[in-house]
């Protein structure tokens, strides 16, 4: 196994474990042996259900991204491709390595490095949109169902920064080299030692770049001639992620807890997952469980909320992991190549592309 998965793991499992025999110290009594007798075990299985419904639709998904384009992918390479990037996900600081083993798995089924960086790209692009729609909503409606003061202040804080990111998101599309070259200005400013190779802010400029590139190019090409593939997956990404974010209401019920507030509870697991994607820890391992605890103090009995957390998180997210693991290890393994060189490999035919 390559060294660097192998020390990602480590520290994946580590922080979980610990993290979660920290919330179950805190929380675990003797209520809790008492609340569970009232369990309702085939809530778990209606929420394995949900989630395999979740990752054939994602997949399904990707696959329409690439027939698009020209390119003919079953479902399954569509699920392989989500599960290995949640795989890499799990074991990378921000949860950055999934993106370039994803666009590797799409090479192996015949899809250029260009295209599949192109079809990862617009699914991003796809699932931001959906995020840009849905806060609105989860502003609106959470006020009115629960008084939790961290939340809240949480809301104020997105209430404040979404409409600038928002703006600047704009700004940057709109006007790129403004926004490139001003970068650049900075650079030449600061930068007082460029003979020793690109600086920080210069290796920016030229990612925003080609973001900005692959941003244009993407939406140019499927509004103009795939305005009905890119209807449908709009369509699909909104459905999928409707059902992933009734995960959390089934979980409580198959706890035996008395669930008041099923819209409150999608619109909290949005909001957590809405957070998680700037947490720095591996797969976000350890703040997700804490934070989701927080989070659905209000929704959930003290002596469940432990157990809440991490059974819900083994099901949003170790499950996939898992599955990811063996996959990508398998196709490491069978590539003979380190998970460094296929990094490479990827950059390089993308700066090609």
């Amino acid at each position: 196994m390559n060294e660097s998965i192998k020390k990602g793991i480590k520290f994946f499992v580590f922080i979980t474990v610990i993290t979660s025999i920290v919330i179950l110290f805190l929380t675990v009594s003797k209520e809790t042996w008492q609340s569970l007798k009232k369990m309702q075990p085939y809530y778990f299985l209606l929420a394995l259900v949900i989630l395999l419904l979740f990752y054939y639709l994602d997949g399904l998904r990707v696959k329409f991204l690439a027939k698009a384009l020209g390119y003919n992918i079953s479902v399954m390479t569509g699920i392989d491709v989500i599960v290995g990037g949640i795989f890499m996900a799990a074991i990378t600081p921000f949860q950055t390595g999934g993106y370039p083993i994803q666009v590797y798995c799409l090479n192996k089924k015949g899809i250029p490095y260009g295209e599949g960086t192109l079809i990862l790209f617009m699914r991003g692009v796809l699932a931001i949109f959906f995020h840009i729609v849905a806060l609105p909503f989860i502003f609106v409606t959470y006020s009115d169902l629960l008084e939790n003061n961290i939340v809240k202040w949480l809301i104020r804080y997105i209430m404040v920064l979404y409409p600038v990111v928002l703006i600047l998101g704009i700004i940057v599309v709109v006007y790129p080299e403004k926004v490139i070259g001003f970068i650049r200005s900075i650079d030449k400013k600061f930068n007082k030692n460029r003979e020793k190779g690109r600086s920080k802010l210069t290796r920016v400029a030229i990612w925003v770049e080609t973001e900005i590139k692959l941003f244009k190019n993407g939406l140019k090409f499927y509004f103009a001639k795939r305005k009905v593939f890119l209807f449908l997956n709009l369509i699909l990404t909104f459905v999928l992620y409707i059902i992933f974010f009734s995960l959390a209401a089934v979980i409580l019920y198959a706890l035996g807890a008395r669930v008041k507030h099923p819209i409150a509870i999608a619109n909290l697991q949005f909001l957590h997952n809405f957070l998680v994607y700037f947490m720095p820890t591996p797969g976000a391992s350890g703040i997700a469980e804490s934070l989701f605890a927080i989070l659905f103090k209000d929704l959930c009995p003290k002596e469940l909320l432990g157990l809440y957390a991490i059974i819900w998180r083994f099901f949003t997210f170790t499950i996939g992991a898992c599955i990811g693991g063996f996959l990508i290890l398998k196709i490491i393994n069978q590539s003979g190549k380190s998970f460094e060189e296929i990094v490479q490999e990827e950059k390089g035919k993308r700066v090609e592309g």
